[in-house]
């Protein structure tokens, strides 16, 4: 039987990642798009061979197995737990949502109603990070220490969500918990406490009193140190285009560094000077997201056990959020 799929939230990332991913993963039927954007829903819906909906109570009604949440962070509680109520099993893109005590209460719904509840974590489906962790543990490398960036430049205007903290949870969360879940599940180790600095750099930063560059400082058990740096105010021309990594990984028996900064850049000079771009995503690999929804489809299936849990992705929005008030305090604050 093939598990009947439900999509909330047309917009950015699912034309980006999931629409291209559904197409291509066996064993699921997408039977509904629903979005508040009529024109979305419609078009979501044609491109999956699915039926449109704009209203949520009609959408949650039909049968279905699992529905996935690709909308902005701030209405990840809500439509989540009213999904689960209705009986559907929830994907819902990262971070889980904008509050810890939000995303504990996905939980507890989750774990109430006997289903499951799975959370876009791509980077752990990223076949370079997992390449790596291989490396890791065949070369016995024992990480203590791990700086970890992950930089860009915004291209959307003061007014749009993700610049309103409220929204969005700024730069430190949005693209934080990324990074904060990286170092967690390197080391293996659970986080102690953390040190931020936050600046605002760009002018709808400023406008929106948020911070667009953070920097924290994270002590795990067992004396392991890691740097997470996230940015949305790297200074490349928006129509570049262009997301990087850099990771830096110290342990007792060895060093592993990564960049495509080390990997000479050839422009494309056509009307204007283009940069490449190694994916439509920029921060990661489309077959990704493939990799990802499909273990979490077999995990509700019961073929395989879940790489990542809602309790992981819970922690690694605690330790942005902790961040966020040591940056707010100016002093170290304990996880």
């Amino acid at each position: 039987m093939k598990l009947r799929v439900g999509v909330i939230g047309c917009g950015n990332i699912f034309n980006l990642a999931h629409k291209r991913a559904l197409k291509e993963i066996e064993g699921i039927k997408v039977v509904a798009c629903m979005d508040i954007d009529t024109t979305r829903a419609r078009e979501g819906a044609k491109a999956l061979g699915a039926k449109a909906f704009t209203n949520l109570d009609e959408f949650l009604d039909l049968d279905l197995d699992v529905v996935e949440v690709l909308t902005p962070t701030y209405s990840h509680a809500e439509l989540a737990v009213s999904a689960l109520r209705a009986g559907k099993h929830v994907i819902v893109e990262k971070p889980i949502a904008l509050t810890v005590e939000e995303g504990e209460r996905m939980i507890r719904t989750a774990e109430k109603e006997g289903l499951h509840l799975f959370v876009g974590h791509v980077r752990r489906f990223d076949k370079r990070w997992i390449q790596m962790k291989e490396v890791i543990e065949k070369r016995n490398v024992l990480p203590v220490h791990i700086r970890k960036a992950e930089v860009q430049n915004l291209p959307f205007p003061k007014d749009y969500w993700y610049w309103d903290e409220r929204k969005s949870g700024g730069v430190a969360v949005d693209l934080g918990v990324h990074v904060t879940d990286f170092l967690r599940w390197f080391f293996e180790s659970e986080p102690v406490s953390v040190y931020a600095v936050g600046k605002a750099i760009k002018e709808e930063a400023r406008a929106n009193g948020t911070f667009d560059h953070f920097f924290m400082m994270i002590r795990f058990e067992g004396e392991k140190t890691g740097i997470a740096e996230v940015s949305w105010a790297y200074p490349y021309p928006a129509r570049y285009g262009v997301f990087y990594h850099h990771v830096d990984i110290i342990g007792k028996n060895g060093r592993i560094r990564y960049t495509p900064m080390d990997t000479p850049v050839v422009g494309v000079a056509k009307a204007n000077f283009e940069m490449p771009r190694f994916s439509p995503l920029l921060s990661t690999f489309p077959d990704a997201f493939e990799r990802e929804l499909r273990h979490f489809f077999n995990c509700i299936k019961g073929k395989e056990e879940p790489v990542v849990t809602a309790e992981d992705a819970l922690i690694a929005l605690k330790i942005a959020e902790k961040a966020k008030e040591s940056a707010r305090k100016g002093e170290v604050v304990e996880i």
